[in-house]
């Protein structure tokens, strides 16, 4: 049996003592801190990683780049304290320092 996401994220987080993460989804942009719920919750679902400290953009409205030139407006985010997103839409994701 292959491990979830969550704990594939967990695990990487805890090699390099963070726990900030950006993942991207088809459309969104997210940053936030992983909520440490690794062997502490018996209802969490393997499908969602919850959140906390959250900011969202769409990835449409972050960069508008042309032929010459890429403008990116990063005021553009929302704020949220809790968000959960599901492992199946995650596209990608990074380790943030």
């Amino acid at each position: 049996m292959s491990k979830n996401l969550g704990e594939i994220i967990n695990n990487i987080m805890e090699e390099n003592a963070t726990k900030r993460v950006l993942i991207l989804t088809d459309g969104l942009y997210i940053v936030g801190t992983i909520h440490d719920y690794y062997d502490k919750c018996q209802n969490c679902h393997d499908c969602l990683i919850a959140l906390k400290n959250v900011k969202i953009a769409r990835i449409n409205d972050l960069c508008n780049c042309g032929i010459d030139e890429c403008e990116c407006d990063m005021e553009h985010f929302a704020e949220y304290k809790w968000f959960n997103i599901s492992t199946h839409s995650i596209v990608g994701f990074s380790i943030l320092g």
